[in-house]
């Protein structure tokens, strides 16, 4: 197993998909420092504290935009892994199958983390002089960026799952992307019920635990709360995301055992 790993290791480091993915995040989380510098100062100008963006504002911006990077280089990196023939090569060498599905969900997972840690990394050493030092505390910045690594550990393991059902085909970024948006609509619009509810007191609030407990399971209600910085309840989105990862995994495994490689 740990040959397997250290050989999947070599991969990522040269996968196309990988770098992509950290380039884009770090592309948009750039953009949106820079994009917002000049309003920044206006507001700075006319002292209106209230939108005003600090350093920290910036450092997860990208985090909305994670399930579909995340999408595109599981699907990149394990189809190439399926059509170089790699996959099909390990199971002939022996290799078991669990083994041969836990180390191709390995490297999505690492490349998933990767980009996690260093898109904020970039946007603090560049927004740094632009905007000071983050005015949030290490602990919130830190537990923001395990939060968005758990999130990413989930996504990685479902769309590990999706892609190894459909073979490794190009084709199965879109069933992944559309996961990714209609995750990212449901979150929004549970979102809104969310905010009539606390701003509208009278607003029938039977459902409005249950409509918490789902924005806090759906990865892209994760990302929007990491993405703002919003950190309470993450113990409870922490061990939604470990469920997902763990319910992804054992699906994944199930379908890849039964499948029939070309």
């Amino acid at each position: 197993m740990k040959s397997l790993f250290s050989a999947d290791l070599v991969r990522l480091r040269r996968s196309p998909g990988l770098w992509a993915a950290g380039l884009l995040a770090s592309i948009f989380s750039l953009a949106m420092l820079f994009s917002w510098y000049h309003t920044n100062q206006v507001f700075i100008d006319l002292d209106d504290a209230d939108r005003i963006l600090h350093l920290e504002g910036f450092l997860f911006s990208y985090a909305n935009l994670l399930g579909y990077l995340l999408a595109g280089f599981a699907a990149l990196h394990l189809g190439t892994e399926f059509s170089s023939g790699g996959v099909r090569n390990m199971i002939a060498h022996g290799i078991s199958r669990t083994k041969v599905y836990l180390s191709q969900m390995f490297a999505v997972v690492l490349g998933g983390f990767a980009v996690c840690i260093v898109t904020p990394a970039v946007s603090l050493v560049v927004g740094l002089p632009l905007y000071g030092p983050p005015r949030s505390g290490a602990p919130v910045i830190l537990l923001t960026l395990m939060g968005t690594m758990l999130t990413s550990l989930s996504l990685s393991a479902l769309f590990t799952a999706v892609i190894t059902a459909m073979g490794g085909r190009a084709a199965a970024v879109i069933p992944c992307a559309a996961l990714a948006l209609a995750g990212q609509l449901a979150a929004s619009q549970i979102r809104l019920y969310l905010l009539r509810c606390e701003q509208m007191p009278g607003t029938d609030t039977r459902w409005y635990s249950l409509c918490r407990l789902l924005y806090d399971f759906l990865p892209a209600g994760q990302l929007a709360r990491y993405a703002a910085l919003e950190t309470t309840g993450f113990l409870s989105m922490a061990g939604c995301a470990l469920a997902m990862a763990v319910l992804s995994t054992a699906v994944g495994l199930l379908l890849f055992r039964r499948q029939e490689l070309r």
